[in-house]
């Protein structure tokens, strides 16, 4: 994928993410933002989601480690991490390597479903996206001391493209018609 800027990029994977996330628990906004923020770096000059060396070369959008055991393939590279205190340092670390975005999209909800801190902390409960920050970051997903007030004003930045995004693909047709049906009986009542 060509890095590009957080609206684009919203408007061209929603209705794969919408579809993917849709009965998972993990709401499509939390996935915007994390991908946004963990994808995003300097490319020809912009800051662009995509522009990260990890997912750009790698495919990787949700800086997933490859722990060890894990049997697909791996691109190692330098990463920032933050210890108990905060304090910031780098190391070398082996991350998931993916063939498209859209396999990073389906190995994190897979991630997330297949680890049971994640459960354990309230990942699937979360009413927000801020509940579902918070319990990534208390389920370990990062290190950052402010990761979850980071991915909510992420998510705040882009919301409003997730929501208008179309409903065609992740509903079907007759869940349309039910809506349409709806909206005229309402129509018809109030006149």
């Amino acid at each position: 994928m060509t890095p590009t800027t957080r609206q684009d990029f919203v408007k061209k994977y929603a209705p794969f993410v919408n579809e993917a996330t849709a009965g998972t628990g993990i709401f499509a906004g939390t996935l915007f933002a994390q991908a946004i923020l963990e994808s995003s770096g300097k490319y020809k000059g912009n800051w662009l989601v995509g522009g990260s060396k990890l997912s750009r070369e790698a495919n990787n959008f949700f800086g997933i480690k490859a722990q060890k055991g894990y049997k697909g393939k791996i691109y190692n590279i330098a990463t920032g991490e933050n210890d108990a205190s905060g304090e910031y340092y780098v190391i070398k670390d082996n991350f998931r390597r993916y063939d498209s975005v859209e396999d990073s999209i389906k190995d994190y909800i897979n991630f997330l479903q297949s680890n049971p801190r994640y459960t354990k902390n309230g990942v699937f409960k979360a009413k927000n996206v801020m509940e579902q920050a918070e319990a990534l970051k208390k389920s370990g997903y990062a290190t950052a001391p402010d990761y979850a007030k980071v991915v909510n004003s992420v998510y705040n930045s882009v919301k409003e493209f997730i929501i208008s995004a179309p409903i065609k693909k992740t509903l079907g047709a007759g869940m349309l018609i039910l809506i349409a049906t709806g909206f005229f009986f309402a129509y018809k009542k109030l006149a």
